[in-house]
């Protein structure tokens, strides 16, 4: 089959890329056309259209966004005029999921989605009826998220969530270097979430600093295109002990005493990895106004981790509470006692942890 697989953004990609290597290893003669990021560039037979970088998470940004919207229809209409596309599998592309499956729908190509948007969160069963209306097939990596749309969509599936496949966890309990403490900073994937949070992450990083004057600060670079403006805002911070990577955040979590992370997918690799975690969590503040008074979402809790076990495994820094003091007070109790901020992260890998091999599952489940 010719595949075309489409994934939003920095998280969707890598998951995608991980799906490419499944179905090329149960099925080497399908043929994989991907729009998406990096990640999907170097596994897919064919690569059309760079999405990954260009995402928000503000309304402007998403919802707004012509010129992206306008591209990649294009690319779409190019791509199924020249192939012979049999099916598409979407990855969580918010606002764009519309624009999207009304074209593939229009030209009779089946879609399946994998990873919904977090509808399922919100419990709006009016947007999460769209998905299931395009649809044929869909897998969750939640076992909130499946509980929801199983009884919205026959054909739902869950075989856990795909950071199981691709993180092995550690063989023996976690050590911590309490004296001489690594921080490393996960401020998103999104130049709007650097915006919102990396300046907070470096004057948190200077009041520690204050009291570990050997403190060591990891930043990994989610992209290469992000480099010059994560530059723009070190320039601030220059007296801080950052080491900049460009590997996977795997390397910088494992050594790290703490973690402090925008709210996203990068929390649970960091609860799969054993390590002390602070998640903040914010909107550009029109679309959190919206979000809270026009469209009433009300979540007991924020980052995934919390959310998951329906309890404060982990603190959650939300839009006004962001604020570098207060954050380096938990910091500093943190890094004292690292083992107590984690004695509970069980209780959040019980909801992730199902199987093994999670995406021989999720690819045999697509294509047959």
């Amino acid at each position: 089959m010719n595949i075309l697989i489409i994934a939003g953004e920095v998280s969707g990609d890598l998951y995608a890329s991980y799906l490419v290597n499944a179905i090329k290893k149960e099925s080497p003669d399908h043929v994989i056309y991907a729009i998406g990021g990096d990640k999907l560039n170097a596994v897919a037979d064919t690569f059309i259209f760079e999405t990954a970088y260009h995402h928000g998470i503000s309304f402007s940004k998403q919802f707004l966004n012509f010129k992206l919207k306008k591209s990649l229809l294009n690319a779409l209409q190019t791509t199924i005029k020249t192939y012979d596309i049999d099916q598409a599998i979407l990855i969580d592309f918010q606002h764009f999921n519309d624009l999207i499956s009304s074209y593939l729908q229009s030209v009779s190509i089946p879609i399946h989605t994998f990873i919904t948007p977090n509808f399922w969160m919100w419990k709006s069963v009016r947007l999460a009826q769209k998905i299931c209306n395009y649809s044929e097939k869909i897998i969750c990596i939640f076992r909130p998220e499946y509980d929801f749309y199983k009884s919205l969509h026959q054909e739902t599936y869950y075989f856990g969530h795909p950071l199981t496949d691709i993180i092995s966890p550690p063989e023996s309990p976690a050590t911590f270097n309490t004296t001489h403490p690594i921080i490393t900073l996960l401020p998103g994937s999104r130049p709007q979430e650097l915006s919102l949070y990396l300046n907070v992450m470096l004057e948190t990083c200077q009041i520690l600093l204050t009291r570990y004057p050997s403190l060591t600060i990891l930043l990994p670079i989610s992209a290469k295109a992000y480099e010059p403006i994560i530059h723009d805002y070190l320039e601030n911070h220059q007296n801080l002990p950052i080491t900049l990577s460009y590997e996977s955040s795997h390397a910088a979590i494992q050594k790290s005493t703490l973690v402090i992370s925008a709210s996203g997918s990068a929390t649970l690799e960091v609860i799969l990895l054993n390590r002390p975690l602070i998640v903040l969590a914010a909107l550009p503040r029109f679309t959190y106004w919206l979000a809270k008074y026009i469209l009433r979402l009300q979540l007991p809790y924020i980052s995934l981790p919390n959310f998951l076990a329906n309890q404060a495994i982990i603190p959650e820094f939300v839009q006004s509470d962001i604020k570098s003091n207060a954050i380096a007070i938990y910091a500093q109790s943190m890094i004292q006692n690292p083992q107590k901020y984690t004695s509970s992260y069980f209780i959040v890998k019980k909801c992730l942890i199902l199987q093994k091999n999670v995406y021989k599952h999720i690819g045999y489940t697509l294509l047959n």
